[in-house]
Formats: C-alpha cells, structure tokens, sequence
C-alpha cells in the first residue's frame, strides 16, 4: 500500500510538474483592441476587389496577378506599412516558361499521344527524347526495395529503362512514385515507365498541369548532372505493347525502329516575371527587431480556363487579405507606441500555384537573413468547411511542433486565451496521405530550419474550380483564424527569447 502512494505521489508531481511548464500566456486588453481591428466586413471588401472577375484570377504573370500585387502594396501604403525591400513593396523575380511539349512515342508502328497515353511534368524533369530497344527494358514490378522485398533482386538494372507499377500493394501503401523514383535513381536507372491502372483518372486529375505551360524558377548555372533518371507515366494501353515486345525478344518484324520505343520530343521556353510584395512593420526592441516574423500567404490562382475566370475566393484570396488585416492590426499597434519587440514581414507571395516558387524565391533569395527569420505562420485556404466538419470554429494545424515544440505550445495557449478555436491536428500526422505539410509555401522555410505553421481549413468541392466564388466564403470563420494567427505572431514576436529549436 505504501508502495502505491509513493507511485501515485510520484506521478501526481510529475502530472504537476508537466503543468506548471505548459505556455501560458496572460490575456492583454490592448493585444485584443488590435486584434478586433480584423473584421470580417473588410475582409470581404478586399476579396471583393481580388477575387472579382476583373482580376482575371490572378495567375502567375499575367494581368491579373500584376493587378493583385498593385492593390497590396497601395493598401499597405494606405495603412502606413513601410516597404519591406530596401525601399520597394516588390520583391521582383523572373520564371522559366515551359510550354506544352510536342512529344510522342513509337512503339511496332504505333503513335502515343503526350497527355493520352503517357505524360511528364516539365517543371520536375528536364526530358529529352530518347531511344531505346524494347529488348533492354526491365518490368520490375513494384520497384519496392527494403529489408522485406527486393524487385530488383539479381537484375542487372544499371543504365537501363526500367518498368514501374504504382499500383497498391498491402503493406506499401505510401510507396508513391517518388519514394521509387528516388530508389531507381540510386541504383543507376536511366529512364523510368511508371504504370498504374489509375492511369486515365491520374490524367484527369492532373489537367491542368498537363496542358498548359508550367513555371519553375530560372535555374542558376552549374555544372552539367551526369546519371539523370528520365522518368514518365504511361497508359496501360501502352504498358502491354511494351511487355509483348519484351515477351517476344523485340524481334517481331525486321525493320527499323520497329522494336524501338522512341520518345520524340520537342519545347520551346520563354521568361515570365512576377513578383512577392512585402510589407514591413519595424520592432521597437533595438535587439530583438533585428529578428523578423514572416506571415504568408499566396495571392496567384489559377487564371481563366476555357473562357471561365477562376477567381479563387479560398485559394488563397482569404490567406491574401487575412494579410492586409494582419498588417493593418500591427501598425496600429506600432502608431500607438506599443509595436511588437520583433519586426513582423507581411509577405503575399507570387506562383504557390505553380509550385511554391515565389516563397522558393524569397527562401534562396531573403531579403533579411534566414537566420534571423525565427517563424513562418503562412495562411491558406481558411474560408470554407470540408466534409470532416458541420461547424466553422475549427481550424487545422499543420507543421508547428515539426521544428519547434515550443511553437506549438505557443499556438495552443494563445488559442486557449484567446481563441478557442477547435484545433485540428488530422494533417499534421506524418503519415498523412495528402502530404499537406509539403504542398503549401511553408515548406520553403521548414526547409531552411525556420519554425512553421500552417493555417488552412480543408479541401472542399469548389477546390480548383471556377465554382471558388466569394458568396461560399463564411467571413466570421476567416476573421477567427486571422485573429487566432495574430495572437500567435504577437506572442512570439514579443517573446524575451527567440523559439527553443527541437
């Protein structure tokens, strides 16, 4: 029995213990003045204005886009927020067009259509054509290698093209293409044929990629990579004229070509310029402002399609005007004499849709060094329900405990005090399939060791369509989360030392 009480001791100081270390965070009358200058009238007058159809859904480069930037950075003027960029509100920066390929294959005197029976992305691949005889190719099935199947075993695989399925198999159900890419390249694979019988809806889904030009930044010169693994997605259809062939020993007919699988393949690329618009809110600490809180989101969409404008209204025309509301509630913090210890960088960002560039960018390219940027708190998606909930007081988090443990006890005791906001962490999970951690501009700061989180509320059925209007947004929901947001960055930007790195 007194063996029990001492345990039951023990843990109750512990449980104690535990508590008494928790964040916490003392409510402050004057932090939520400046918070409920963030209202949702103003943030639906601004996404009014941008998400409208005269901004032409704001894709990268075009009209639009150069026409959301120009309103950002007069309501940061109008608000009295200094430019972030040695004196400029833009952060100007030029992409590499990639238009749609002229590529077909040849296989036994049959043509294969680009984006009908096989595709690739150019903005994650430098394809050329290629030749090879159908005799050299090796299916090796699942292209799964651990300590409990080997694909590859006793084939001899250097340099040659090889024959992947993506097809699920129990118990390698996160083995998606890229895990085996990467595993092929290792192991001296020259060219990779992905099959899947998911093939003809994987082209649907991936329309828009597919058949329009892609984006990517100017690469900087370097040396030439040698070993550089091809890779491209085929048709089932094509999958079995190239196993016949393999079957047969590639010697069907006696002409030239015949047994070939022949990649034609021609592109032409031009330059788009676009830009990050970065307002800046000084720190009063004459230390600590050296150290900057980014806040982002993406303010680029999609464009018009088919003579349909995309207007985006949630991705990420409520991240973009959570902004302009974020910035307005710090300066007026600063105009009263009580600004943030820590300089706070406003920052909408240019081509998320294209594949994270403009926060790539600003990562490879930072106007303040990284290693004074101690948080990224980027927004994205935050006016709508998904299918996982019937209310709005509900936001997910995604990345904050990933790089610090201390951010997330930051966000869930500013939550807590201020907030309570039902707290989502579904897609924090690292096992999540949907892989949001890596698809929003977060990820370019996580990359670089700076503390994240992600603020988003879920895909819905309007998501990259031209349905994303702005009479679906709930405006109450996204004034919470942008309050939620500006309690954090308040915290931690007036915190006596910076985030404790995990």
């Amino acid at each position: 029995m007194k063996y029990i009480l001492l345990l039951t001791a023990f843990f109750f100081s512990f449980s104690c213990s535990v508590y008494k270390n928790a964040y916490k965070i003392k409510k402050n009358p004057k932090v939520e003045e400046y918070a409920n200058s963030i209202t949702a009238k103003e943030l639906k007058q601004h996404l009014s204005v941008i998400a409208s159809d005269e901004y032409e859904g704001r894709e990268t480069g075009k009209k639009g886009q150069i026409m959301t930037a120009e309103y950002l950075k007069n309501e940061f003027k109008k608000d009295g927020i200094a430019p972030g960029n040695n004196g400029s509100y833009f952060q100007n920066f030029p992409l590499l067009e990639t238009f749609i390929p002229d590529a077909k294959i040849s296989l036994h005197g049959n043509k294969y259509e680009f984006s009908k029976d096989f595709y690739f992305f150019n903005s994650l691949i430098n394809m050329k054509g290629f030749k090879v005889n159908t005799n050299e190719i090796i299916d090796l099935n699942y292209g799964i290698f651990d300590k409990n199947r080997d694909d590859y075993k006793s084939k001899s695989i250097q340099g040659k093209t090889v024959l992947i399925s993506l097809d699920t198999l129990e118990n390698y159900e996160n083995w998606n293409w890229r895990k085996k890419l990467q595993i092929a390249k290792d192991k001296g694979v020259k060219t990779v044929l992905f099959t899947s019988k998911n093939f003809r809806s994987n082209l649907r889904r991936l329309d828009h990629f597919l058949n329009k030009s892609s984006l990517k930044l100017v690469p900087k010169k370097k040396k030439k990579e040698k070993g550089n693994t091809l890779f491209l997605f085929i048709s089932e259809e094509l999958k079995k004229d190239v196993i016949t062939s393999i079957e047969s020993g590639a010697s069907l007919i006696n002409q030239p070509n015949y047994n070939s699988f022949l990649l034609d393949y021609t592109n032409k690329n031009g330059i788009v310029n676009t830009s990050n618009v970065l307002g800046f809110v000084e720190g009063t600490d004459p230390e600590l402002k050296k150290e900057i809180v980014i806040l982002t989101a993406h303010y680029d969409h999609l464009g018009i399609k088919n003579g349909e404008v995309y207007n985006g209204a949630d991705d990420d025309g409520t991240g973009t005007v959570a902004l302009l509301e974020l910035a307005e509630a710090f300066q007026k913090a600063k105009n009263d004499g009580n600004g943030p210890k820590r300089s706070i960088l406003i920052m909408p960002v240019s081509g998320e849709e294209k594949g994270l560039l403009g926060s790539k960018y600003y990562s490879e390219n930072p106007v303040f060094p990284i290693s004074n940027t101690i948080v990224d708190l980027n927004i994205d998606m935050i006016g709508r329900l998904d299918e996982n909930h019937t209310h709005p007081n509900y936001v997910y988090l995604i990345g904050a405990d990933k790089i610090s443990r201390e951010l997330h006890e930051v966000s869930e005791a500013a939550n807590k005090t201020y907030s309570n906001l039902e707290l989502d962490y579904t897609f924090n999970e690292e096992n999540d399939p949907n892989r949001f951690y890596y698809r929003s501009d977060h990820y370019n700061f996580a990359q670089k060791g700076i503390p994240v989180i992600f603020y988003f509320s879920g895909v819905h059925e309007d998501y990259h369509k031209a349905t994303d209007e702005i009479d679906k947004i709930m405006f109450d929901k996204v004034e919470k989360i942008t309050k939620l947001v500006f309690y954090t960055a308040w915290e931690v930007a007036n915190k006596p030392a910076r985030l404790i790195i995990d």
